[in-house]
């Protein structure tokens, strides 16, 4: 299995686009492990955007909204507003046909997945980690993806399927994500960005302090041209 650790996302992605330029465009079961994800530099947004490269590409900034819209939370005194603003706004945006996706984003399924009640799975851990008094290791998760709903696909279903968090001596928190299949140029930079935030918030709010992220990508893969992708990562 490959491993590669950065000290923050810009370097553990650039240390993974190198090691798929230098292995074909992809590798299986890619393991990357970003010591401080929760350092984030506003240039990285614009710098290492992929829509800078070419229109069609996807942008950073969307891709990170849809695990976490961590500038959204910034405007709101509380947890319960911000979750509430941020369903209202999606379901409006469901009403635009470009979104009507049968799966939703990452964030919505964080906090109001399945239904008879919907489970806010990041209330769920953020009171468990600031209330249980024995540390439990490995014992909480997140599931950004369901059996019923995620049914085998060619395209379009969900990338991330597991998240879990590791509870070390000192309340230090890991967050370790599963991804099936992982695009290293138009999503990845965006998505640990977005992964740290989200670990960020959860520990703010549970009295933690982050610790590392640690993806596993099962398929990382880049499809833009080697030109292409060492433009945007500028290597």
């Amino acid at each position: 299995m490959p491993e590669i650790a950065g000290d923050d996302c810009l370097v553990a992605w650039r240390k993974a686009v190198e090691y798929l330029v230098a292995h074909d465009h992809e590798a299986f079961n890619l393991l990357v492990g970003v010591t401080n994800p929760t350092l984030l530099r506003p240039s990285w947004l614009t710098e290492f955007d992929p829509r800078s490269i070419a229109a069609n590409h996807d942008c950073i900034r969307d891709v990170v909204n849809t695990i976490f819209p961590y500038r959204t939370q910034t405007r709101f005194a509380t947890r319960s507003g911000f979750y509430a603003h941020y369903l209202e706004a999606h379901d409006k945006a469901r009403h635009f046909v470009r979104n009507r996706g049968a799966w939703g984003t990452y964030f919505e399924r964080l906090i109001a997945f399945g239904s008879d009640p919907a489970v806010n799975q990041l209330e769920l851990v953020i009171s468990k980690l600031a209330g249980w008094n024995r540390r439990a290791t490995a014992a909480l998760v997140l599931h950004p993806s369901s059996p019923t709903l995620d049914s085998p696909r060619t395209r379009g279903g969900p990338c991330w399927h597991f998240g879990e968090l590791v509870w070390h001596p000192g309340d230090i928190i890991d967050l370790v994500v599963v991804y099936r299949n992982h695009d290293y140029f138009n999503k990845t930079l965006g998505n640990f960005i977005a992964l740290g935030q989200l670990l960020k918030f959860i520990c703010d709010a549970a009295g933690k302090t982050p610790g590392a992220l640690i993806c596993h990508s099962v398929h990382a893969y880049f499809d833009a041209s080697r030109s292409a992708m060492l433009q945007l990562a500028k290597l």
